[in-house]
């Protein structure tokens, strides 16, 4: 039971169970027999007086409809009774105890002598009355404790509103929405958690944004000194010195580059979308690696089309292809690029044979400067940017790209676009 609704419920039903069982054993256990006691030595008391004046059948009638007792005379004057299911006086002299034994005892009998030699009869059901009484009484406990419970339901259901929004908002932001606002509900304990979930958001959002304007200023700096560098080379000899250097700035021109490239992605710049067969960009962007190991082919029935900025895409799809060829494994099979048209959209999958992504990383490999090997080697990979790149090149044509979980060996990374129009 993981809700914290669910437990307050079972609480509460705990606590009704609990109430119901301590009326029941209060009423059976304490209240019916000290009653029982009490009304039988009245009673008792009171069969003896009205034996002695000798009432009449039609006397007994009426003391029977009055207090619901039931008579029955055996004596020289004949014999009588006021319901015929009485038992006679000797056949309960021949029972072990006055009545039937029991929890509640259903009816009672006492037996007194008459004036003239016979005897009276009398027989009542206060356990009985008693019983239905109690039983009155849980039916209208459980009915009210069933409103009771209902009621609650329902404004433990509003309590709990604003942390289910928070809830809410703590998902989209794991999910990477930074712009989340949780509406404050009340100024409770729930109201303060929720300004202070706001808080946190806007702190992170601002950290975020800070380092990001800091990427791109330093990025914005780092092109003059290396246009001077570039410059200074020209003018060194041409050695295996020079070219090391030139490797290095080339590098780092690319580097800068791409940081430039995601703050336009992110500011939704650079982006002119316009209607396109992406079958034609697929078989290129396949083309482009026919010569080399394990080599790349396209399933996809044509056309497929979409509004779409082509150069951003074919970056995507250039970025998720030197990482299928560049991870092969010597006996991969070839990267395989399909493309499908659905109902809700356009889908490409990119498929390769290669090392794989582990299960852990999965869900950070679009995060930027994020890579698989920690020691960032340059022969395992490149900055940690390409994926980030492609998630923003999908998102700002309003689709999505993930990496698809369990696969036995290698990757599959899986874009989806709208239909175009």
């Amino acid at each position: 039971m993981r809700s914290v609704f669910a437990k307050v419920v079972a609480i509460m039903v705990g606590m009704a169970a609990a109430l119901m069982l301590l009326v029941i054993v209060f009423f059976g256990f304490i209240v019916s027999p000290s009653l029982n006691r009490s009304f039988d030595g009245l009673l008792d008391a009171y069969a003896r007086t009205y034996s002695a004046t000798s009432p009449t059948l039609a006397d007994a009638r009426r003391t029977a409809s009055a207090l619901h007792i039931d008579i029955r005379y055996e004596g020289p004057r004949g014999g009588w009774t006021t319901r015929a299911s009485m038992p006679h006086a000797a056949d309960l002299r021949a029972r072990p105890g006055n009545g039937v034994p029991g929890f509640l005892p259903h009816r009672q009998y006492e037996i007194a002598s008459a004036p003239d030699g016979g005897t009276y009869l009398f027989g009542w059901s206060l356990a009985g009355h008693a019983l239905e009484a109690h039983t009155a009484l849980l039916v209208s406990l459980l009915i009210v404790m069933i409103a009771v419970i209902l009621a609650a339901h329902v404004v433990i259901q509003r309590l709990l509103d604003p942390l289910r929004a928070l809830n809410d908002g703590v998902a989209r932001l794991g999910a990477g929405e930074l712009d989340v606002h949780v509406p404050r509900a009340g100024h409770d304990e729930f109201g303060r958690l929720t300004d202070a979930f706001n808080q946190m958001v806007e702190r992170v959002r601002g950290m975020i944004h800070s380092r990001d304007r800091l990427l791109v200023d330093v990025s914005h700096e780092l092109r003059s000194p290396l246009t001077r560098l570039k410059v200074a080379l020209e003018l060194q000899p041409d050695d295996a010195q020079r070219a090391g250097l030139s490797s290095d700035v080339a590098e780092m021109e690319h580097m800068v580059a791409e940081l430039l490239e995601l703050e336009r992605l992110r500011a939704g710049q650079g982006i002119v979308t316009a209607p396109t067969d992406l079958v034609p960009l697929l078989h290129a962007a396949a083309a482009r690696w026919r010569d080399r190991a394990p080599g790349a082919r396209v399933v996809a029935p044509a056309p497929l089309a979409a509004d779409v900025d082509a150069e951003k895409i074919r970056l995507v799809l250039r970025n998720l292809l030197e990482n299928a060829v560049k991870y092969s494994l010597p006996d991969s099979a070839p990267v395989q690029i399909r493309g499908e048209r659905r109902d809700e959209g356009i889908l490409i999958t990119i498929t390769d044979d290669g090392v794989g992504i582990p299960p852990a990383d999965v869900e950070r490999i679009f995060e930027p400067f994020y890579r698989v090997d920690p020691s960032r080697s340059k022969r395992t990979g490149g900055y940690g940017l390409g994926l980030s790149i492609c998630k923003r090149v999908m998102e700002a044509h309003g689709g999505t790209i993930s990496a698809e979980r369990g696969m036995p060996r290698g990757a599959r990374f899986v874009l989806w676009l709208p239909h175009s129009g």
